[in-house]
């Protein structure tokens, strides 16, 4: 005769059944990632630099900035990024209601009470200079460890070298001299760019002769009389919205002018080292070798 278990005994063993094979598919259970800070997935940047936030758009970092300087107007997607003050007036208060990860600026911004608030919250701080093409590089390469693109960083700079050798005596002539060139960049009162400045570099790379040969100011102010002893073969508008100037100087003797050896724009971005900068000389090698040919001084006036 067959044995019946009591209802009570056998609710009692199957509650101990599924506990065993609960507690088994646990332990074989595979481990779960821990979770991530939302930081880490989505890291976020303030730049106080307009150079930094160039290459930190260009390294494809753009939707992670999260805060500029009113200066950073390059490329046009960083008009749309929320402002924190200027490169030097910089709201401390703008920067930390951004909680920003990592926080790129001059090593003069970078220090004092900013850097200890910055610091205690465990933001990263990246100070760097922006005055020369090795400036350039070091900060394309700084920027690229701080925000774990180094792989970005290592193919933009490759691209820089190639663009660098692009440029070398792109605007040298086949032989004679080099072409004398000025380059304004201010109106009132006139100022140019010097032999010291980034710009003059970047003419002394084209292969060009600045005919502003100061040593010590980069970028020193002209008088009109300067400008006509300096008898440059080409001129440079640097300014951005200065259309008669060609016809100012013109009026005033200016022998390059008058005769359409002038250059009437140029692409900003060699106005501030930069991803596009290099590319930006060779463009203006190109034009100023171009207005030269075109109508190339006589040799009295060449004297």
């Amino acid at each position: 005769m067959r044995t019946l278990v009591p209802m009570a005994k056998l609710l009692a063993l199957l509650t101990i059944a599924v506990s065993f094979v609960a507690c088994a598919d646990k332990d074989h259970a595979p481990a779960q990632a821990p979770k991530q800070a939302a930081s880490e997935i989505h890291p976020r940047y303030v730049s106080i630099l307009p150079n930094a936030t160039e290459i930190l758009f260009a390294l494809g970092a753009g939707d992670n900035v999260v805060g500029a300087t009113r200066y950073c107007d390059r490329p046009k997607e960083a008009l749309k990024v929320p402002r924190v003050g200027g490169m030097l007036d910089v709201s401390v208060e703008a920067v930390l209601a951004q909680k920003p990860d990592v926080v790129i600026g001059s090593p003069t911004v970078l220090a004092g009470r900013l850097a200890k608030l910055l610091s205690a919250s465990g933001t990263k701080l990246v100070p760097l200079y922006f005055e020369t093409i090795d400036d350039l590089k070091r900060g394309i390469h700084e920027i690229g460890q701080a925000i774990s693109k180094e792989k970005e960083a290592s193919d933009m700079l490759a691209t820089l070298e190639k663009d660098l050798k692009t440029l070398d005596g792109r605007a040298k002539l086949p032989e004679g001299n080099p072409i004398k060139v000025l380059m304004i960049v201010g109106r009132s009162p006139l100022v140019v760019a010097g032999k010291t400045s980034f710009l003059g570099s970047l003419m002394d790379m084209m292969g060009v002769q600045n005919v502003v040969d100061a040593d010590k100011l980069t970028f020193p102010t002209w008088s009109f009389e300067q400008v006509l002893q300096s008898a440059p073969d080409v001129v440079i508008n640097g300014m951005v919205g200065a259309s008669d100037l060609q016809s100012v100087l013109a009026g005033a003797g200016v022998e390059a002018a008058k005769s359409g050896r002038y250059v009437s724009e140029v692409n900003l971005a060699i106005l501030r080292p930069g991803p596009e900068t290099v590319l930006g000389a060779i463009e203006l090698a190109d034009a100023i070798k171009s207005v030269y040919q075109a109508n190339p001084p006589t040799k009295e006036v060449a004297e």
